[in-house]
């Protein structure tokens, strides 16, 4: 498993080591199977590394919604306990399986600037491997849930919604504690259904003024593949955006399927190599380390 550790312009996909840095255990109250089933699907599609990035909502505005971690198809109350034991079993589960496989704790939090001070306070108590932050709520709605998107959506125009989301990423960028920030145009999840093409046209508009101010504070962004599985003919992010990226001098830092179960794990992730390679984007860390 030696590794180089250097960014690089225009790879070839064929000359990583397979990774899948987006992957939620059944800590995630959305998520169905557990770390250890989690780890074995991946060493049998032969991936290099993992990291879990459970999900983590620090929003006290969705404490009644978002407040959880599940377990053993479970809602449990958030707690520094139940952080422990999630820490815990994916330390165990490194230990064990050390030389099959590189396992990295980590999680996906949501972010907003009304609670920026609890994330902070979070993230310096458990100090992850790899943290990803993410948009998932505009005015305390969840965008990227279908069950609150879609009224959202109807809400609000393309206009108004792209001004919304890329206005939330720039105060994301702006808070600085992420280095990689996961489905940078994840919205058209369920935006599309309403608006068709046109939230995509919208958010290129926007997109600029974000990537600039990414590639000035050094933030990367990942691929993330699950778009392909909610019926999309594209990754997070689009090739567009992903040029956009690459013009302001963004890089790719990883690559993750947003795998909810274990059939998920490691999907696509060789489309997403092809993509780099096709835009001719830089890649930085992790992504970087696991060049062959």
């Amino acid at each position: 498993m030696g590794r180089s550790r250097k960014s690089v312009s225009a790879p070839f996909f064929m000359e990583y080591n397979m990774i899948d840095f987006h992957i939620h255990p059944d800590y995630s109250q959305d998520a169905e199977d557990s770390a250890r089933d989690i780890v074995l699907a991946a060493i049998e599609r032969k991936l290099e590394a993992i990291c879990f990035t459970t999900h983590i909502d620090l929003n006290p505005n969705r404490a009644c919604l978002d407040a959880f971690l599940g377990k053993n198809g479970r809602l449990i109350r958030f707690s520094n306990d139940r952080i422990n034991e999630y820490v815990n079993e994916i330390e165990g589960l490194t230990e064990k399986y050390r030389g099959e496989i590189e396992i990295l704790m980590g999680f996906e939090i949501s972010y907003g600037g009304h609670f920026e001070e609890k994330i902070s306070e979070f993230l310096h108590r458990w100090k992850p491997q790899f943290a990803l932050g993410a948009i998932h709520c505009l005015e305390n709605m969840a965008i990227t849930a279908n069950s609150e998107a879609t009224g959202y959506f109807r809400s609000k125009t393309a206009e108004q919604v792209a001004e919304q989301f890329c206005n939330a990423l720039l105060e994301l960028v702006d808070y600085g504690e992420f280095k990689t920030i996961a489905h940078i145009d994840g919205i058209k999840k369920y935006a599309r259904a309403v608006y068709g093409e046109k939230i995509d046209r919208e958010l290129e508009r926007k997109m600029p003024e974000v990537f600039n101010k990414m590639a000035e504070k050094q933030i990367g962004i990942e691929i993330n593949t699950s778009a392909l599985r909610k019926g999309h003919p594209d990754l997070y992010p689009s090739k567009n955006i992903l040029e956009m990226a690459r013009e302001a001098g963004v890089k790719v830092n990883s690559v993750g399927s947003d795998a909810h179960r274990t059939g998920d794990v490691g999907a696509s992730i060789e489309r997403a190599y092809r993509l780099i390679e096709e835009v001719g984007i830089e890649v930085g860390e992790p992504l970087a380390g696991y060049l062959r």
